[in-house]
């Protein structure tokens, strides 16, 4: 079953928190969703989803283009990029195949192996281009394991900077934020993007906190790295504006919204809230920064990052 084959699936009441009106702007800009996923739980690169703890049994499920369309268009967001959720060019090239048919999806951010640049090349190939504008590493994940760990993805990195595509990071934790500046260094011409704010100490202590602010300040000072205002929630299972609050000041102060893009990691987003819940935590996020700067962060950067060759 290919991700655009669930045409007579509604959303469950589940996944939609329907707490009022969806959000709004005084002026809303084309908003775009930078970080969306679909999946049947029973692919096989979705085996992973069977390990996660109880408070993910919401996430296990399957999320088809309907299902997450439904979402979106309940919330206003007109465009969105796919992101892959397993380590295998078969979904990529499903998601690739379910974007061409579908104007909606400017982009999509798979996954190819970085055991060696020529790994990279090979899955690249496999792949076939099309809406892609992006691979996303996955440290510690199955087959390329401790990827940021090792100076040797570098040559990874340089081909897929080279061939013009983003490079998005995710992290575990942010104690693995200080792997990335030399990796970032090493291949100065690519275009990177840390998912989900470098994944914030939310609930931990102020020297954990100190060491995330440390970490982003020095990423931010990198030329072409850009951040995901996303997946603070699931960090302690809800979506509260409040939680994020100081990070979303620091990542303004460092980063800037024109470096900062707007993504509401759904479905896994659902660990602490609906997708309307989640966008109006976010809005409430941003309501300190003036209508440009807003518009920068809910689609402009996006464009900018994801839409630039």
């Amino acid at each position: 079953m290919t991700p655009g084959n669930d045409a007579e699936r509604s959303p469950t009441g589940a996944s939609r928190c329907r707490g009022g009106p969806p959000p709004d702007l005084t002026s809303r800009p084309l908003i775009v969703d930078t970080h969306v996923h679909v999946w049947y739980r029973h692919q096989p690169w979705m085996a992973w989803l069977a390990e996660r703890p109880v408070s993910w049994d919401s996430v296990r499920d399957d999320f088809g283009w309907s299902r997450l369309r439904a979402e979106l268009d309940d919330a206003g967001v007109a465009e969105l990029v796919l992101v892959q959720a397993g380590t295998d060019t078969e979904e990529t090239r499903l998601l690739l195949e379910l974007a061409e048919s579908q104007q909606s999806i400017i982009g999509v951010v798979g996954w190819v192996g970085m055991s060696s640049p020529g790994a990279t090349e090979k899955d690249l190939a496999s792949i076939n281009g099309g809406k892609l504008v992006g691979v996303r590493t996955l440290h510690r994940w199955r087959p390329d394991g401790e990827i940021l760990a090792d100076p040797g993805v570098a040559g990874s990195f340089r081909v897929l900077a080279d061939r013009g595509l983003t490079i998005d990071l995710f992290v575990n934790d942010h104690t693995e934020l200080p792997l990335l500046p030399p990796l970032i260094e090493a291949v100065p011409n690519g275009r990177y993007v840390i998912n989900h704010l470098g994944r914030p100490p939310i609930d931990q202590d102020a020297t954990a906190q100190r060491l995330w602010r440390l970490a982003m300040t020095r990423l931010a000072a990198l030329p072409g790295v850009f951040v995901k205002f996303s997946g603070w929630g699931t960090v302690v299972r809800r979506a509260e504006a409040a939680d994020v609050a100081r990070y979303a000041e620091h990542v303004f102060a460092t980063f800037g919204p024109a470096r900062t893009m707007y993504a509401s990691n759904w479905p896994v987003a659902l660990v602490a809230a609906g997708y309307h819940d989640t966008f109006a935590a976010t809005l409430e996020a941003l309501s300190g920064l003036t209508l440009a700067e807003r518009e920068a962060v809910l689609g402009g950067t996006a464009r900018a990052c994801y839409l630039t060759t």
